[in-house]
């Protein structure tokens, strides 16, 4: 009886170590990871750093026919495209045993960084795969382009504001010739109303003393 209860035990022992052992080496064996799709500006890189292996592949997928270029090394994976197009990059690292490392994906766009990636790992197989999409970077105008078109627009302010004031001046010398037109107009005007009225009071003078003077002759006719 105690014989049977310890084989029983034993049996149970080696069947929860065959169940643990296979699911220990499943997780060890494959690791396999989609990233997200990115958006990279032109000309666009991505370096995948990882422990040293020489069974490391690269292969890429484009939506059109754009030129891409993929190399690989013992302990990098390179991708470079500069053409706008849609890319599927599938890279595959193995190791005679699962290694315990910490893979960096770098995402380059337009000669700069723009995101770092790490993932931890503890496989013999690692599949990575990811879809990138190169755009066009934006343009952006430079401070001496900023400069001009401010200065060229200061001398387009200051044209129209001596044209502005240069109308305002002519006008202003219109009004002042009308004005003085004006003026000399009104003192001929004067001088011609000055002159009439002078003869017309010397005219009613002379009228008024023939009048006196035929009238003392006509008294003294009378007598």
């Amino acid at each position: 009886m105690r014989k049977h209860i310890v084989t029983s035990i034993f049996f149970c022992f080696i069947l929860a170590v065959s169940q643990f052992f296979p699911l220990t080496q499943a997780q060890g064996e494959n690791f396999y990871l989609r990233l997200p799709s990115y958006e990279l500006y032109a000309p666009a890189k991505i370096i995948i750093n990882f422990v040293y292996t020489n069974n490391v592949s690269v292969s890429v997928h484009t939506l059109g026919t754009s030129l891409y270029k993929a190399t690989t090394s013992p302990v990098q994976a390179l991708f470079e495209a500069e053409a706008f197009d849609v890319y599927t990059i599938d890279v595959s690292i193995e190791y005679g045993v699962p290694v315990n490392q910490t893979i960096i994906i770098g995402l380059y766009e337009g000669g700069r960084a723009a995101k770092g990636i790490e993932i931890d790992v503890s496989h013999r197989r690692i599949f990575l795969s990811m879809k990138v999409s190169v755009v066009e970077a934006p343009e952006y105008p430079a401070p001496e382009d900023i400069a001009e078109a401010m200065w060229t627009r200061l001398e387009g302010f200051y044209s129209e504001f001596i044209v502005q004031q240069q109308g305002l001046l002519d006008k202003m010398s219109e009004t002042m010739l009308v004005i003085g037109s004006l003026a000399v107009i009104s003192f001929v005007v004067c001088i011609i109303v000055f002159i009439v009225v002078f003869y017309m009071h010397r005219r009613v003078a002379e009228l008024s003393e023939w009048g006196i003077r035929h009238e003392t002759e006509h008294r003294k006719g009378g007598e």
